[in-house]
This record gives structure tokens, sequence and C-alpha cells, in this order.
């Protein structure tokens, strides 16, 4: 059984989703700055990326969609036992079911994208982690009728698949506003954390090291999260 992950100002239980909280989620939660007033999580599993946007924001109204009902019980839990539970509003659905009038100013997800990877048995995870639920195409797509004038889309996923991403957002008129790679520290590309708009500019481009071989957190990771983390790293 998966033990709480505590924060400095909120904690996550992590019985029921099968993704549990990960370096991906923390980079993103904590790399995403700006005074966002409406915010929509897309996927939001535990509720972690949610949750750290709301302490960034404390004057941000957050809708939080899943559609599996015990994972998003289990976020609403996290929800209501932070300080932050008046700024988020949950709901169970897909993407592409979320039907509403408002418009977000900042969309963040996390998203399923290992396409061709074995399904598992566990048909939480498979909706977690694989397209079949959600597809590149549906996420630029449906997240392009939600954005704001002037919003953004922060998501983060394989750098692998950064060129099919970039090519299917702008096919939906979103292009890279800022990007942050991770990398290895032979300079092997890892992930890809990218904000992007409806603006095409030539975006800011930077890298990161997470960890070194020996297993220590860099110097800018611990920088990028300490607002975070509830012990030393």
């Amino acid at each position: 059984m998966s033990q709480p992950f505590q924060f400095k100002k909120f904690t996550i239980q992590q019985k029921i989703n099968s993704q549990k909280v990960g370096t991906d989620s923390m980079l993103l939660g904590a790399w995403t700055k700006g005074a966002f007033n409406s915010i929509l999580d897309i996927g939001t599993g535990t509720g972690i990326l949610a949750l750290m946007l709301a302490q960034q924001n404390p004057t941000a109204s957050i809708i939080a969609i899943e559609p599996d009902e015990a994972s998003l019980n289990e976020a609403k839990e996290n929800f209501e036992n932070s300080p932050f539970a008046n700024q988020i509003d949950a709901v169970q659905r897909s993407l592409q079911n979320f039907v509403t009038t408002k418009k977000f100013d900042l969309i963040i997800a996390n998203p399923p994208y290992f396409e061709e990877s074995t399904l598992s048995k566990n048909e939480n995870k498979n909706r977690a982690r694989h397209t079949a639920a959600l597809s590149i195409e549906e996420l630029y797509f449906f997240s392009n009728q939600l954005l704001a004038p002037g919003g953004k889309l922060n998501l983060v996923f394989p750098f692998d698949l950064e060129a099919q991403h970039f090519q299917t957002a702008a096919k939906n008129n979103l292009f890279p506003h800022q990007i942050l790679r991770t990398i290895r520290e032979d300079g092997e590309r890892v992930r890809t954390l990218i904000s992007y708009s409806q603006q095409k500019i030539k975006p800011l481009e930077e890298e990161l090291i997470v960890k070194y071989g020996n297993n220590t957190y860099s110097a800018a990771y611990i920088e990028l999260t300490k607002d975070f983390y509830f012990k030393t790293l």
C-alpha cells in the first residue's frame, strides 16, 4: 500500500490512484509560473497539480476533471483536507465530455502518452497512462476550445514524442511559448515541459538535470521545487 506523500502545505493520499506522486508532476506544477485566475486540471488523478497550482495562485478558481470515479474520490479527499478546498471543484468528466461556457487562462495536464506500449491488466492504469482514453489529437483540439485569449496550455511528455506534440498543437493554433527539457548528465533528453499559447513567437528554451548518476538531486531541481517538498532533498 502506498504511503501518503507529505508536502509543505498539503498531503497526497494515493491508495487508489494507479499513478503515484512522481517527478513529472512535481516538475510541471513547480515550473508553471504566472498569475492565473481560472485553471483547468485535466485528468487530476491524486489532485497534485490542482493543489500545487492552488498554493501558487491563492485567488484562482480551479476545476479538476477526472473520468475515473475512485480516483476522483481520492482527489476530493486530498482537496478537502488541504487549505485550498474552497478553490478547487472536482468533476467526474473526461476532457471530451467536459462541457462548460467558462474559458481558462491556464490548462494543465500530465497526459497519457504510452501509445504503443503493452496495456496493463489494471484498467485504471491504462486510462492514466495510455492514449486510448485521450489521444494527442483530442488533447489539443479540446484544450484549444477551452483556452481563454492569452491563456496557456502546460504539459509534460517524453522528449521522443516532442515532434508529434508540436505538429498536432500547431494544427490547433497552439505554439510553444516556453520549453524546459530535462536531461541526463550525458546530455540525453528525457522529458519536455511545454507552455503553449495561441500566439506564434520564438520560445524560451532551457534544460535541467533532475538527478545525477549518484542519485542526488541537482541544485536547479531543488531550487525549482523548494516551495513544495516537505523534506530536504
